[in-house]
């Protein structure tokens, strides 16, 4: 058989199929009407994936911009608002001779206590005096002629003298270092007291009071007749950012305790240590409010604004007290102190941390005329009525 012959009849070849797509990216999503693809065979096109290994590394991408989205995660066009970062700069003291440090949320800019002298801290107790051989005493057994001259005025009989207003003279009048005996020549406390009169009616502490009146409710008595409104005059008071201004630019200021601590104590032969409370500005109140105060916003009209943020705390106290020695006449005054400044140097009755804030009238005459005529109970309950008054 030749080879012409052959190729007659074996049958030509079919074409072969064509590649078969291999498709990267996400299936098609058909429909249940639609047909799936199919090759040139009739058979469905499969989708293949590659193994992982052979996927492309993702391209770098920028940071996502600064927007905000809302509940369904949408973009809005809003700005993030900007973030403060309030860093505690903590750290604690070496412990003293007692075992006693601090703790700082805050470091301070200012220790009042580094200037503190061990004499400021505890006062020398007075010695007894050497007593002379009696046959070289003066007269009734004093030491010199100074102290019998002293203690002989003391003892005249005209007023009483204590022996702590003696003492209270002698030591912070007497041996003053600028009292001069050569001052007092000519001396009249009539026209002392006359001069002293004259200079307060200048003095700005009086003309920083502002006077007011307070309308008080008084009670009927009688649950079916209501309370009446009694307005009471001559309430005196100052501005208390007068007054924080005024302590702060005392010079008792520099006595402040503007950053609080926590104290603690360390036990030499248990080793337990225990939190030590001593003043205001080592309570947990105060260390709460000085750290709230640091994430304070600053103020809108001074943006850069570097100037250190601290807690003024205001003590506040008040008693009855009587304006004359002899009559009825009494006011309540109110007293403002720094509860900054330590306890030690608030309570020295020469320190000055004292500062008149208001004077709290005494309800005159016409309240009682008022009052007896409206309260049905005034003739039994008269003194608790002026008392809640």
């Amino acid at each position: 058989m030749s080879p012409m012959q052959l190729d007659r009849r074996t049958p030509s070849p079919t074409p072969p199929d064509p590649p078969i797509p291999i498709s990267l990216s996400q299936p098609e999503i058909r429909t249940s009407t639609s047909l799936p693809p199919l090759t040139q065979a009739g058979r469905p096109v499969r989708n293949y994936q590659l193994p992982k290994r052979y996927h492309p590394d993702p391209l770098p991408e920028p940071p996502r911009p600064a927007v905000q989205v809302d509940n369904a995660g949408a973009p809005s066009l809003r700005i993030l608002p900007h973030i403060k970062l309030i860093v505690r700069d903590t750290f604690k003291t070496i412990r003293n001779s007692f075992g006693i440090w601090r703790e700082y949320w805050h470091r301070p800019s200012y220790d009042p206590d580094a200037f503190v002298s061990a004499a400021d801290l505890a006062q020398p107790h007075p010695s007894s005096h050497s007593v002379e051989s009696p046959d070289l005493l003066p007269d009734h057994g004093y030491r010199n002629k100074s102290v019998s001259l002293l203690m002989n005025w003391q003892n005249d009989g005209d007023t009483t003298k204590s022996d702590s207003s003696i003492n209270k003279l002698v030591k912070e009048v007497l041996l003053h270092p600028d009292f001069q005996l050569s001052d007092l020549k000519g001396f009249s406390a009539r026209l002392e007291n006359e001069i002293a009169d004259k200079a307060d009616t200048k003095s700005t502490l009086l003309t920083s009071f502002s006077e007011a009146s307070v309308d008080i409710e008084v009670p009927s008595g009688d649950k079916n007749v209501p309370s009446a409104k009694f307005s009471v005059t001559g309430l005196h008071y100052r501005s208390l950012l007068s007054i924080l201004r005024s302590a702060f630019a005392d010079p008792l200021a520099t006595k402040f305790h503007l950053s609080p601590y926590k104290m603690f104590h360390k036990s030499p032969t248990s080793g337990v240590e225990q939190r030590v409370y001593s003043e205001m500005y080592d309570s947990d109140a105060f260390i709460e409010e000085h750290d709230r105060v640091q994430r304070a916003a600053l103020p809108p009209d001074d943006p850069d604004c570097k100037r250190e943020k601290v807690v003024a705390a205001m003590m506040f106290w008040s008693d009855s007290t009587h304006l004359a020695n002899f009559g009825t006449a009494k006011l309540w005054p109110i007293y403002m102190m720094m509860g900054n400044l330590s306890k030690y140097i608030r309570a020295l009755p020469s320190s000055g941390a004292c500062m008149h804030v208001a004077y709290i009238p005494h309800l005159a005459d016409s309240f009682e005329d008022f009052a007896s005529t409206f309260h049905c109970k005034w003739g039994t309950q008269k003194g608790d009525i002026l008392t809640h008054c």
